[in-house]
């Protein structure tokens, strides 16, 4: 890659580029390129897929509701998937230590009626299901607010991991681009493997050479870091446990089932 456009508050920029990392979603990616990839490479980015997801933050007049940082919903009479106790991460996300604030939070598609919905109707729907769940009365919410992440989640369907290897390949031939984050590798991974695939990133262009791919497809390479870190690294010391936590690629039950067929003829696994 030779420069990178802006859109800017000036207008649009061009800004040259020795080295790019790029967290945007790597089907926007693929997109944006000039010139523009092959049409298989295009059209195996456009297989790609994502989950959306607004919060619904309430504001509620009582100093402490429940002892839990968050709590998952699985109640089928109620839209909210999980519920945020915003206090109970820190007393500083809630400026009156008076009142509470809950996150509910709603898993949803760009357009439909979930996140299109006006924003004082969801707020609305959030009180009703907070009361419904039992977690506390209609009266006691103050004020609400509502915030929409697009993109929140890459959807690991049927087919995603074929098409997003045909993108891999391809990106493979930039030697000065580097991909990081959850939308920009499309793995579901948390906030500290995201934080930690840029940190090693960084270390690329200063002669690392960290196969971001490769990190977190199994333990040994979290290994490998920590070990290659030596005394020194303090945050490296955790790759390996921040590895283990990450939720791992679901595996098709036809691959499981042959799988268990190779193990029981004597061969190796796949």
């Amino acid at each position: 890659m030779h420069a990178v456009d802006l859109d800017t508050e000036r207008g649009a920029e061009t800004l040259p580029a020795g080295h790019v990392i790029s967290t945007m979603a790597i089907r926007d990616l693929m997109r944006a390129l000039d010139p523009a990839p092959p049409s298989e490479v295009l059209a195996a980015a456009a297989r790609l897929k994502y989950r959306d997801f607004l919060t619904v933050a309430l504001i509620l007049d009582v100093e402490d509701l429940f002892p839990d940082n968050w709590i998952y919903v699985h109640d089928e009479t109620v839209k909210v998937g999980r519920i945020q106790n915003f206090k109970n991460w820190s007393p500083d996300m809630v400026p009156d230590p008076s009142q509470t604030c809950l996150g509910l939070e709603y898993f949803c598609f760009e357009g439909d009626g979930l996140w299109s919905m006006p924003d004082a109707d969801l707020v609305a729907l959030g009180t009703r299901e907070l009361v419904r769940l039992g977690l506390a009365e209609a009266g006691q919410v103050v004020s609400g607010a509502v915030v929409r992440a697009r993109k929140a989640y890459p959807v690991y369907d049927e087919g995603y991991q074929e098409a997003l290897d045909v993108v891999v390949r391809y990106l493979e031939g930039f030697e000065n681009l580097q991909l990081v984050g959850r939308n920009g590798m499309h793995k579901y991974n948390n906030q500290d493997h995201s934080m930690l695939t840029a940190m090693l990133a960084v270390r690329n262009l200063y002669g690392g050479q960290h196969d971001l791919w490769a990190f977190n497809t199994d333990d040994e390479y979290g290994e490998e870091v920590v070990e290659e870190a030596g005394a020194a690294g303090r945050v490296e010391g955790g790759l390996r446990e921040v590895a283990a936590t990450q939720p791992r690629v679901p595996v098709a039950a036809s691959d499981v089932a042959a799988t268990l067929s190779g193990s029981r003829d004597g061969s190796p696994p796949g």
